[in-house]
């Protein structure tokens, strides 16, 4: 355990930080000049594009709009964040404010954060990538990151603290007691390597997944400290509400998580600040360019997808109808997307795209020279990941098998179209003996049995129980199953009891043939 010295001259120097931030809260509030933004997102989510005729709209508008309110749902945590970046030495100095309530039944002597960066540090175990992917990911040149932690406080009294790899532990002075809310803020300092992973960056631009210090999660079992794995999504993540002040050079553009409320330029500096607002989000992500040239459309149910990239785009219109048909899709099948907009970004990726909450990072080989599929599935993910929450370690075919089902109602509109993509994938994997559903991310030790087991398998489950159940009923149980969850932490338990309760006869013999065999039965 450490405990931070504290001496006169880190007085200072957190006095000269309060001065800076108190200098950027004056500056803010008289003579700051705001920037044309491109039509970044900045208010209810309303917007001009023509979904109907698939056109893409690069026209501006700046205008500043209320935020819409959140729905009446229970209090979340709160982060209030402070980031420098500097681009060229690929360093972030950053202030993390956090007000966090112990919702469980029992005190809490320690609150823990995972730092997922600290998984990129050189001789870390489990590495958070096959060896298949690690010549795409270094690109021959390896490189690391890491992130270090300089303070932390709890109302204002400095704590002891434990970095171990990706996994922060605060000890508190006094236990937090049940339904108590404390102020945490912690400060640190990062190196951002040049990889083509969920943070990364190349000569274009520096992206940001998974990048800033998160609550993990607190339940019966504990706090969740799983490993950085390999395979899938390896993060169990708690909805939150963030507010996230960003300083970078005048010239970069730089695109987040929710909404940007305000963009100013520091007076007789080279530096910008932007805020963004992100309600019942379970990350903030972000990524900065100097190079990033904006496209946007509007789907007419009023959900502003922006696109952000630096490579000459072939197939931008392509994209843009592919994102928001995909929106309007999922509305139409699963519910209405409730947070306003969504976010993709151009990047270099080792896999060919990642969803974040109301982000998509996609790679530049899928964006011109692939199917659309990946950007379908990223932009799926936001209804199966993010509005509604899973644990992506232990159960990764509830958010992996719903999406690859629902969207391929996209890809493959009609029934005889649908069916026969549902043939070709039982047939490719038909004779496979080892697909576990069951198993969790710990279980893998290359992509493509994964993909097998919790992307294909999982997917033709979803679609023999749509088969089993009828349209009818199949669909409106998926409604419930997304508006009773909706910003909350589902389990499979929770999934195949709606189930049971829509279809009227027991499931139990379904699923367990399905989840806990390693054959796949029979499609109906």
């Amino acid at each position: 355990m450490l405990r931070p010295p504290i001496f006169w001259s880190d007085y200072k120097y957190m006095l000269k930080i309060s001065a800076i931030l108190l200098l950027i809260i004056l500056l803010a509030g008289c003579g700051a000049r705001g920037l044309d933004y491109s039509g970044y997102p900045t208010g209810s989510g309303e917007g001009n594009g023509d979904f109907a005729s698939g056109s893409v709209e690069n026209g501006d508008d700046d205008e500043l709009e209320p935020e819409t309110p959140p729905p009446d749902i229970p209090p979340y945590n709160e982060y209030r964040i402070s980031l420098e970046v500097d681009p060229y030495e690929r360093t972030v100095q950053g202030i993390s404010r956090v007000t966090f309530t112990n919702r469980s039944d029992i005190p809490l002597e320690t609150v823990v954060f995972r730092v997922f960066l600290n998984a990129f540090q050189e001789g870390y175990y489990p590495p958070p990538f096959f060896p298949e992917h690690k010549r795409r990911i270094f690109r021959g040149n390896e490189a690391f990151g890491s992130m270090e932690i300089l303070y932390a406080f709890s109302d204002n009294e400095a704590l002891e603290y434990e970095l171990d790899g990706t996994v922060l532990t605060l000890f508190l002075v006094d236990a937090i007691k049940p339904e108590e809310t404390v102020e945490l803020l912690l400060q640190f300092s990062a190196n951002v390597p040049l990889i083509a992973h969920r943070t990364g960056g190349n000569d274009r631009a520096l992206w940001f997944g998974m990048f800033l210090p998160i609550l993990a999660v607190h339940d019966e079992n504990g706090w969740h400290t799983g490993a950085y794995y390999a395979a899938g999504h390896p993060f169990v993540l708690e909805t939150a509400n963030y507010r996230v002040d960003i300083t970078t050079p005048s010239r970069y553009i730089v695109v987040g998580t929710g909404l940007r409320t305000d963009e100013v330029i520091v007076e007789d500096t080279d530096t910008k600040i932007t805020h963004f607002s992100a309600q019942q989000a379970r990350d903030f992500s972000f990524a900065i360019s100097p190079y990033f040239q904006h496209a946007h459309v509007a789907t007419e149910s009023g959900v502003d997808i922006h696109f952000y990239f630096y490579s000459e785009m072939t197939r931008l219109e392509e994209i843009m109808h592919l994102a928001s048909h995909s929106v309007e899709y999922f509305e139409y099948r699963v519910g209405r997307y409730p947070l306003g907009n969504i976010t993709i970004v151009e990047t270099d990726m080792m896999v060919d795209s990642v969803a974040f909450s109301q982000m998509v990072f996609v790679d530049t080989r899928v964006l011109n020279h692939s199917s659309l599929w990946a950007l379908g599935h990223g932009i799926g993910r936001q209804w199966f990941s993010n509005v509604v929450g899973t644990n992506r370690i232990t159960e990764p075919w509830l958010d992996e098998g719903l999406t690859r089902f629902v969207q391929a109602g996209i890809f493959y509109p009609t029934p005889e179209d649908f069916r026969n993509r549902m043939t070709r994938d039982y047939y490719s994997i038909s004779d496979l003996t080892n697909l576990y559903i069951s198993d969790g991310l710990w279980a893998y030790d290359n992509w493509g049995d994964f993909a097998r087991a919790q992307g294909r398998k999982a997917m033709l489950m979803i679609y023999a129980l749509n088969e089993r159940m009828g349209d009818e009923v199949f669909w409106n149980f998926l409604n419930r199953y997304y508006q009773q969850f909706s910003f909350r932490m589902a389990t499979g338990y929770d999934f195949m009891r709606l189930a049971e309760e829509a279809h009227g006869n027991s499931l139990e013999d379904f699923f367990d043939k399905w989840i806990n065999g390693g054959t796949v039965p029979p499609l109906p």
